[in-house]
């Protein structure tokens, strides 16, 4: 019940938030003609920007504690019967998507189907994705209890949660979560929002096509859609991944701007890269670098000042509410950094700002990022083929596409190669202690690959004859005419065969040798449990450590539990229990203060359970430092003679019950 209940509510938000884009774009195209592309192209352009506006209406409905069911409903319903005729237009476009693609099916185009079942079939696998809880510690450490406290508080405090870091940064992506939580309190529906996220993200790529956009629907699947590097992550509610896909989706609309010249495409783009700004300071990036791109329209005029005053007003609407408040509260716009950090200790902030620029692995602080000099450039380079284009199939074939999309038209496509390169350059000096940070300059480079591939098949596509010394277009002319010469049921049966051996043969194959994995992007046996092999609690009791234990103790409400072995006890007990925490464990952080004080502290703290590990204990040591070990081993040695054990799990977890110190 709680996938259909989670489903039911984020299409509800996408058609609030569809509706409300159709509107703006209906106003703002006003005298454009045609005012879009066609029937289809607002229904794969239109969520991305539609989801925009609900997070920003849900900020300023959280700015003044209104973030609430009783609120958020009769406005919704209000503003749906204001926008009566673009809800209606929705629908009808949809029916005309429908019958359109039925009858290119019956006439032998295999593409629309495919199209579909490649979309359907990625939604599922993300929904039951969604299901597993994520391993990150960070999901359960603050994305979802900052989204939890936006729900309870009906809007924004300050701190957001206790911690005056990660309690005041922009929280655009968490008040979307917060909206699916308003009515779904589990954290798969924020997971599943993290997905719908990725899937218009890859929707609003395949508009960008004017031509073929079924069959480019499933270049895009192989390009993005079925490596690990994005989907591995699409529906974990983490907001690196939504924040790159809103920070792309601006490149793209300002492509698409650059293209036909249409207001609705600009104000697009701002309102994106204001829920992407909104989301992470990073992503500033982005705005200078869009405002480089339009720098020549504007010299030129060629940008009308309303239009940039109704740019400017989308972007600061979505995103100025994180930067004002910090401002008026902290007295720093991009708090933590820069002009002021206080509630952190100069000393917190120098060892984050170290950790922020140097990289994470000691093993890559050889590399020189400084790129005034030669071995700078070098290492660059190195690094752009040993990490992103070595050994990986996705990465070449899209090189290929730039490659041959610079050739057909490098006019229409130089923006997307400079900006793909700006930003992986923009990565590599400030930011090169994590490859996660390359997310939106890897997505980027993937969808200028994917625009290249359009742009050749529209260069094919006009040309009627071959072209004086254009071996391409010779060959493309061959192959229009092999084309016609073959049947199209004959066409569409042999495509139909191909795109499945791609992308259904390694799930095929699993079925009879069920050893590994078929698709590099899912996690060990994850399979098992989409077919029915393997029941979920039996894989994340297998997969995940401690989670027999703690979901034992949430079942039978134990209180308290000793576990000071597992730094995310707490995070992880909420995680698999549907994200609560009703203090069942004892904090991670508390010890006693020696071992005289191991009685008192276990008395102290009305200690009924705890937590034994006998596995690693070298690992586990030096995670909570050899003290503070010694201390958990002498009260856990203390209690043990008096306990009883209740259940042990495959990681050497033990969990047992104290009887209380026998009476003097």
């Amino acid at each position: 019940m709680t996938v259909l209940a989670a489903w039911l509510v984020i299409a509800a938000i996408l058609l609030f938030g569809m509706t409300l884009h159709r509107a703006f774009v209906r106003r703002l195209n006003h005298g454009v003609d045609p005012s879009v592309r066609d029937g289809t192209d607002p229904l794969l352009s239109g969520i991305l920007p539609g989801l925009a506006l609900i997070g920003g209406l849900a900020t300023a409905l959280g700015a003044v504690h209104l973030l609430r069911a009783e609120v958020v409903l009769p406005l919704a319903a209000i503003l749906m019967i204001l926008c009566r005729n673009d809800v209606l237009t929705i629908l009808i476009d949809l029916s005309g998507l429908a019958m359109t693609s039925a009858r290119a099916i019956a006439k032998g185009n295999p593409f629309p189907l495919l199209a579909a079942v490649a979309f359907i079939g990625l939604a599922c696998l993300l929904s039951v994705a969604a299901l597993f809880p994520a391993g990150s510690a960070d999901v359960w450490a603050f994305q979802i209890p900052l989204a939890q406290s936006i729900v309870s508080h009906g809007g924004f405090v300050t701190p957001q949660i206790g911690s005056n870091f990660y309690g005041n940064i922009p929280l655009f992506f968490n008040v979307l979560f917060a909206s699916t939580l308003l009515f779904v309190d589990h954290w798969f529906a924020a997971g599943l929002l993290n997905a719908v996220i990725f899937l218009a993200f890859l929707l609003l790529l395949v508009s960008c096509a004017h031509r073929w956009r079924a069959a480019g629907s499933l270049l895009v699947c192989f390009l993005i859609a079925f490596q690990p590097f994005f989907t591995s992550g699409a529906a974990v509610p983490l907001t690196d991944l939504p924040r790159s896909c809103f920070s792309v989706a601006a490149v793209l609309y300002l492509w698409r701007y650059l293209e036909t010249s249409r207001p609705s495409e600009l104000v697009s783009c701002a309102l994106v890269l204001g829920g992407a700004v909104g989301g992470k300071y990073t992503e500033l990036q982005m705005v200078g670098l869009i405002g480089l791109a339009l720098l020549p329209s504007i010299c030129r005029g060629k940008l009308p000042l309303p239009l940039f005053v109704t740019c400017l007003a989308a972007f600061l609407s979505l995103a100025g509410y994180w930067y004002a408040k910090n401002l008026i509260v902290l007295g720093n716009p991009i708090y933590p950094f820069m002009f002021g950090h206080p509630g952190l200790s100069d000393q917190w902030m120098a060892d984050y700002t170290l950790e922020l620029g140097r990289a994470f692995d000691p093993a890559n602080r050889v590399f020189v990022t400084n790129l005034t000099t030669r071995q700078g450039w070098h290492d660059f380079f190195f690094i752009m083929h040993d990490w992103f284009l070595d050994r990986r199939l996705y990465a070449i074939v899209a090189l290929i596409l730039i490659i041959g999309g610079f050739i057909a038209s490098p006019r229409r496509i130089f923006v997307l190669v400079a900006m793909t390169a700006a930003m992986f350059i923009i990565w590599y000096v400030v930011m090169f202690n994590h490859i996660r940070w390359a997310t939106p300059a890897y997505l980027l480079y993937f969808s200028t690959a994917y625009i290249g591939a359009s742009l050749m098949a529209e260069k094919i596509a006009v040309s009627k004859t071959a072209q004086p010394g254009g071996f391409v277009f010779d060959m493309s002319v061959r192959l229009l005419a092999g084309r016609r010469a073959v049947s199209g049921h004959l066409f569409a049966f042999a495509v139909t065969v191909a795109a499945l051996v791609v992308f259904c043969l390694p799930a095929a194959k699993f079925i009879y040798r069920p050893s590994g994995q078929p698709y590099c992007w899912m996690e060990q046996g994850v399979m098992d449990v989409l077919i029915g092999r393997q029941k979920l609690d039996d894989f994340l009791g297998a997969q995940r450590e401690g989670y027999i234990i703690y979901r034992y103790v949430a079942a039978s409400d134990l209180r308290t539990v000793f576990q000071p072995f597992d730094t995310c006890s707490t995070l992880y007990a909420a995680a698999y229990t549907g994200g609560r925490d009703k203090g069942w464990l004892l904090r991670p952080y508390i010890f006693p203060q020696s071992e005289n004080d191991v009685d008192a502290f276990i008395k102290r703290n009305n200690i009924r359970y705890f937590v034994r590990v006998t596995e690693k204990q070298e690992l586990l040591a030096d995670r909570i430092g050899a003290t503070k070990f010694a201390l958990a081993e002498k009260t856990i040695s203390r209690m043990l003679p008096e306990s009883t054990l209740l259940l042990k799990d495959g990681f050497g977890w033990e969990l047992y019950r104290f009887n209380g110190f026998p009476s003097q």
